[in-house]
């Protein structure tokens, strides 16, 4: 009964994490160009004067993102349970990551949502002092700036997750290959960001956000389902 009521709330929390992967590829395929990657990306002052004008969107963007990374420390608890028999030392390494990783995806989005649109109204209507300190000061809004733990160890425990369950035969072989390229789509992702091409991102959000990574979660879904009912049949170990 405990491995059916895991693997049914894994299938619930994976299929809402494709949902908000889908919100966030969609949302920031619409930014305003000056909004693409934030201030990583964009001088302060126009990432600044954009937000102030138009908050909505980039505002749902990062809500949707901390939403997804809340149900995404069940889904890396649900694999860990999975995958627990096959490998249980790299499993349970590889599980912390992901933990870490949508936990401080979580944190920084949140902490965006809060604080963006205070800072650009603040910014619009402060002295050149004032603007001058906040764009010199603008890689402390973000906890993880370039993105090294959200997306960089969501995308090894991905990758590892993916490997550790096609290599014992636990999942069919296109998931596996699949998981592999939702893995590096999340690599992608943060080279886009070090190397500060806005292109990069949008294939990287296009491709990762919008297809790939949504198809693997709700797939994902599918075989935690699977994977606790038969747990719980008669006989079953």
């Amino acid at each position: 009964m405990e491995n059916e009521k895991s693997g049914r709330f894994g299938y619930v929390c994976a299929i809402l994490l494709a949902i908000s992967y889908v919100i966030v590829g969609l949302t920031y395929l619409f930014l305003p160009a000056d909004q693409k990657g934030g201030t990583m990306l964009h001088d302060p002052e126009k990432f600044l004067a954009s937000m102030n004008q138009a908050p909505a969107l980039i505002t749902i963007h990062h809500l949707a993102f901390g939403l997804g990374a809340l149900v995404g420390l069940a889904v890396v608890l649900a694999v860990f349970d999975l995958a627990r028999d096959y490998h249980k030392a790299a499993v349970r390494w590889a599980s912390g990551l992901g933990l870490l990783g949508f936990a401080v995806t979580a944190i920084d989005n949140f902490k965006i949502v809060a604080n963006e649109p205070v800072r650009a109204a603040r910014y619009i209507s402060g002295d050149p002092v004032m603007k001058s300190i906040m764009k010199a000061t603008d890689y402390l809004v973000s906890v993880d700036p370039q993105m090294w733990l959200g997306y960089g160890l969501v995308g090894f425990w991905a990758l590892a997750g993916s490997w550790i369950l096609w290599r014992n035969k636990a999942v069919p072989r296109v998931f596996g290959i699949l998981g592999i390229a939702v893995g590096l789509s999340y690599f992608f992702v943060e080279i886009g960001t070090v190397i500060r091409s806005e292109i990069w991102l949008t294939v990287a959000a296009a491709a990762g956000a919008v297809i790939v990574g949504p198809v693997w979660y709700v797939w994902l879904a599918m075989i935690l389902r699977k994977w606790g009912r038969a747990r719980c049949r008669p006989g079953a170990e």
